[in-house]
């Protein structure tokens, strides 16, 4: 980009911040109710009569307030089961009970049954080593055991509820999540149902009563009593986030005060309630906000230093157009700004919701995909989503209505290379913005039967986007002369005139071209590149040899027309081709990266035959190798050096006799390691990886077009076959 250009863009971005924040300041209200000095309070007395000068709602924050309050009442405080103190006391009372287990089968002494004893004091168990020895001697011992275990284990899974949980209202129920094999079980009960340590005997007594006697079900009761833990814990946190997602989801009482309405007479006290009256009044004024003003201008200024630091990463791998794509970015932010100010400000004709859908926010997406790159459809979307926040930063519905649209706008046409896809992808867009409407209205609470034809607008409103889409995009094809999908389509249809003209002028250069632009489609799309450039390029790369065809070897039938002229003279002919391929691809409008491959085909690279000839017939000290070289540069791009290597690829194994696959393919090996050697692909974004890849492919190509054939008899040979055998 010249630095005149350079100047242009940035002064457009700064004429484009100007206007945006001129509009801003003209747009924001002006005052009309009366108060300017701020003073009136509740308790004075009003000094004339205070009268509504327009319609309003505004919330009773009286009714709000019993509102809140009648559903915190009813919401229940949550107890959670600690599962990591069930583990352990299980854990504990599993070791406990296989030593006991192990001390009774090996019969041991009163004084390994004391030593266990005291170890329990220890960890804070008091049994007695007489218990304990006592027990050994029951024939009921294991099935005691088991039984603890089993109430042990089944008590804490219920939950041990914490002391401090008693100040309580005793009729007041909870919300107990427990859970059992990992999953969670809610469970609403009375807090007088929760068990409690003093509880525990009731519970054995009741769940066991009927396995053991009453002497060993005591002992049941001593061992639960002595491991059992307070497990079951009220939570403050999961009880007030439940509390405030409730409070967050409260309709709004609104009251209405209607225009003339008398607030308060003069003469008369202001209550609490007038005041809420003229607060209200003064939030929906139309009055110049300062605040506001200042607070829309720094987030407009932020997004435009946002907008200058991301959009030149987005347009970053359209290097050869990231200052022009960046020019088209703004103008489409730009034209959407103005768009959407125009319906929410200007008056305020609509919402901002109703503002998304009545605009074909997507439509931009699409179409920064189409001419630019996906990126430059998201980032799009995610621009023009902080626009609807800029005006007005309680719209989060519009503004991720429309982020969300955008992204799958700039998605559903990804692979666009046909402009009927365009219907296709409107069709598709259309569906998920439906779905994505419905579920940001049920999300937000707000859905209803009234509602319901938003979602209906919705679809319209994605198969505008590609309608409209369709319509604009060949005028910015022609005005920015980009190689969109769909250009290239056109220009690779073989019936154009300028192919057709090669058809008939240079035949041979034709066949070339196409067996060129083959190989290079197929390497590209191997190696990720842009395979449909690439084959375009290929077609056109020698469209400099159409008015000179008889001077190049694949258009001679009879003679070479080279053997009469000096090699000097032979070489500027060779060289002129790649010079009025350039002049006629700018006639053709054909689009820059097109033409950068016919400018760029044959590299700087020497042309050895003519250069060898004049070795041979002139004065070697004044031959040098830049005079029989292509002057026109190297390739920059993948494309570029595809259809460089192609271009020499498919000369050479078109010249081989007898083409086998091995020699097909030590051919192309030698012909893209001398163009390394070279330097010819330097300059390109090749890397060694993509060079093998791209070998294999026209190898693979290369293949199928020189494959063995059946050797056919003749029908001197086949009639005399068939005389023989009568």
């Amino acid at each position: 980009m010249t630095n005149m250009e350079h100047k242009v863009l940035k002064a457009a971005f700064l004429i484009a911040l100007a206007l945006d924040l001129l509009f801003i300041v003209l747009l924001s209200r002006m005052e009309t109710f009366s108060d300017r000095s701020g003073r009136l309070q509740a308790g004075m007395v009003a000094e004339k009569d205070i009268v509504a000068n327009k319609d309003i709602q505004y919330i009773d924050s009286n009714a709000m307030s019993k509102l809140k309050y009648d559903t915190e009442k009813k919401i229940l405080p949550i107890f959670k089961v600690d599962n990591s103190i069930t583990a352990n006391v299980v854990a504990a009372f599993g070791e406990f009970s296989s030593t006991l287990q192990t001390y009774f089968s090996e019969n041991m002494d009163y004084d390994a049954f004391f030593n266990l004893s005291e170890k329990l004091k220890g960890d804070g168990y008091t049994i007695s080593p007489d218990f304990l020895y006592g027990m050994g001697k029951s024939p009921a011992a294991n099935q005691i055991l088991e039984t603890s275990r089993k109430a042990l284990e089944d008590l804490m899974t219920l939950g041990v509820m914490e002391k401090s949980a008693s100040g309580y209202d005793k009729n007041q129920n909870a919300e107990v999540w427990r859970w059992r094999e990992n999953l969670r079980e809610k469970e609403d009960i009375s807090l007088t149902d929760l068990l409690t340590v003093d509880k525990i005997p009731d519970f054995v007594k009741s769940r066991y009563s009927s396995l053991l006697d009453k002497n060993d079900l005591q002992t049941v009761v001593l061992f639960v009593q002595q491991y059992a833990k307070e497990n079951l814990f009220f939570d403050y946190n999961e009880t007030n986030r439940k509390k405030e997602a409730l409070l967050a989801n409260l309709d709004p009482v609104y009251k209405t005060l209607m225009q003339g309405d008398v607030i308060v007479k003069k003469g008369f006290v202001i209550s609490d309630s007038d005041m809420e009256k003229i607060d209200a009044l003064k939030h929906s004024s139309s009055t110049m906000n300062f605040g506001g003003i200042t607070g829309t201008v720094i987030f407009l200024l932020l997004l435009f230093v946002m907008g200058v630091v991301i959009i030149p990463i987005i347009m970053d791998q359209n290097k050869g157009r990231k200052y022009s794509y960046m020019f088209f970015f703004l103008i489409l932010i730009e034209i959407f700004f103005f768009l959407f100010l125009i319906l929410v400000k200007t008056p305020p004709l609509f919402d901002n919701i109703i503002a998304a859908l009545i605009i074909p926010s997507a439509m931009f997406s699409m179409l920064l995909s189409i001419v630019c790159s996906v990126m430059a459809g998201v980032g799009f979307a995610f621009f023009s989503s902080l626009i609807v926040f800029l005006f007005d930063m309680n719209s989060a519905l519009a503004a991720i209505f429309v982020i969300l649209s955008g992204l799958s706008g700039a998605l559903v046409v990804h692979n666009y290379t046909k402009r009927i896809q365009l219907i296709r992808s409107g069709v598709y867009l259309g569906i998920i913005n439906m779905f994505l409407m419905l579920a940001l209205l049920l999300a937000s609470g707000h859905f209803n039967t009234h509602r319901l034809l938003m979602v209906l607008f919705a679809f319209f409103n994605g198969m505008a986007c590609s309608i409209l889409c369709l319509g604009i995009l060949p005028i910015i094809e022609h005005v920015m002369n980009v190689p969109t999908q769909s250009r290239l389509a056109e220009l690779s249809d073989l019936n154009t005139p300028i192919l057709q003209k090669m058809l008939h002028m240079a035949s041979g250069t034709f066949n070339h071209s196409i067996l060129v632009g083959n190989l290079a489609e197929a390497a590209c799309i191997d190696i990720k590149a842009n395979g449909l450039l690439a084959r375009v390029g290929g077609y056109y790369h020698d469209i400099g040899k159409i008015d000179q065809a008889d001077f190049f070897i694949e258009n001679q039938e009879t003679y070479n027309r080279h053997d009469n002229l000096s090699p000097s003279l032979s070489v500027s002919i060779i060289k002129s081709h790649v010079k009025y391929g350039v002049e006629k691809a700018k006639e053709l409008n054909l689009p820059p990266e097109v033409i950068d491959i016919i400018a760029h085909h044959h590299g700087n690279g020497l042309i050895s035959y003519f250069y060898v000839e004049a070795m041979k017939l002139e004065d070697k000290a004044r031959v040098t190798p830049e005079a029989y070289s292509y002057s026109d540069g190297r390739p920059k791009s993948k494309e570029e050096a595809v259809v460089l290597l192609a271009d020499t690829v498919e000369a050479a194994i078109r010249a081989m006799k007898s083409p086998t696959l091995e020699g097909i393919q030590n051919r192309v090996n030698e012909i893209i390691k001398s163009k390394i050697d070279a330097g010819q692909i330097s300059e390109s974004e090749l890397t060694f990886y993509d060079l093998k890849i791209i070998e294999n492919s026209f190898v693979n190509t290369l293949r199928g077009i020189h494959h063995a054939r059946i050797q056919y008899p003749k029908q001197e040979e086949i009639n005399e076959l068939s005389s023989n055998s009568k």
